[in-house]
């Protein structure tokens, strides 16, 4: 971690956008130069600062991105004098192509730190800092990540859905927090759909112009029963009775099969061994007419595995298809 000096080597003079966002923290545009000096590539402004959304707490998140296919990409961290976070990523061009490419969303719930979607909503809203630099993604590029985050937020959302029914209908504590967490899914899916290119959940207040957007927030925050969710979920083009159908289990191939005293287990990160459920329900419907605790038992120690069926899926706000 490195103070930053008063060089500036970008290029070219900063962009009014980026100037304007470093107003907002504080900091001296020739603090970024001694950093940046480093890495040989376009320079761009992301995260909140470049969304609009940042207050003076908000990091300077930078992405340097390399024309270099062999190029050694990694993080660095940076202070500026005041004390505020430079978080600069370097990436070559091929790795932003190789995500666009390979991102399967419906397979797992999306994290909060830097997974594709995370990514991609970063390179939505980036900023060139050099002024009359070029866009970080092609329209097609563009296109293509929007889909993606789309699609991935409706696989969030589905998969959560699910599972609160299966919480529901074993009768865990739980399902409540599952029913949340599936309208805080759909809250920053109707925000994404209101033209909003951006993830996190700290901005979602500020994202909720749009009164339909603000709508499916204030009943996101009342969830707490997977009747509460049937009505976001068709605000949003999508249909609750699909839901369980959708979300397809499955033995988790990284699991192994024991038997230990003429009963079934399965060893799960090669050193805990779970009871195997047998058979494995096609899924989340059938899984409710079986043994829905132990099925969510199975996902949450990772004997089991799930996937969302997402053919056909186009979320819209408004629920028009």
């Amino acid at each position: 971690m490195t103070v930053l000096s008063d060089r500036l080597s970008i290029g070219g003079a900063l962009s009014a956008e980026v100037m304007t966002a470093l107003e907002v923290v504080g900091a001296d545009p020739g603090e970024l130069g001694a950093l940046l000096a480093a890495y040989d590539g376009d320079a761009y402004l992301t995260g909140s600062l470049a969304a609009g959304l940042g207050d003076r707490r908000s990091d300077i998140d930078i992405q340097v991105v390399s024309a270099d296919p062999r190029a050694s990409e990694g993080s660095a961290l940076a202070f500026t004098r005041a004390g505020t976070c430079v978080d600069v990523r370097y990436l070559s061009r091929y790795t932003i192509e190789r995500m666009l490419a390979t991102e399967r969303p419906g397979q797992r719930i999306r994290p909060s730190g830097r997974s594709g979607p995370w990514l991609m909503s970063r390179w939505l809203n980036a900023v060139p800092l050099r002024a009359g630099g070029p866009p970080l993604l092609s329209e097609e590029q563009q296109g293509r990540a929007r889909g993606l985050i789309r699609l991935s937020l409706a696989g969030d959302l589905i998969a959560l859905t699910a599972f609160a029914l299966l919480a529901e209908q074993a009768g865990l504590e739980r399902s409540w927090y599952l029913c949340r967490r599936a309208g805080v899914a759909a809250w920053e899916l109707a925000a994404i759909l209101a033209g909003q290119d951006y993830l996190g959940e700290r901005w979602l207040p500020r994202r909720s112009g749009d009164r339909r957007v603000a709508g499916i927030a204030a009943a996101a925050c009342r969830a707490e029963r997977t009747a509460d969710l049937g009505c976001l979920l068709r605000q949003l083009g999508l249909d609750m009775d699909e839901v369980p159908v959708r979300v397809r289990l499955s033995a988790s191939p990284e699991a192994e099969r024991w038997s230990v005293a003429g009963q079934s287990f399965a060893l799960v990160g090669s050193r805990r061994l779970v009871p195997r459920l047998q058979p494995v329900p096609v899924h989340a419907a059938a899984a409710a007419q079986q043994d829905p605790a132990a099925v969510l038992d199975g996902l949450a120690c990772g004997a089991l595995r799930w996937t969302v069926d997402l053919a056909g899926v186009l979320p819209s706000l408004g629920g028009q298809r």
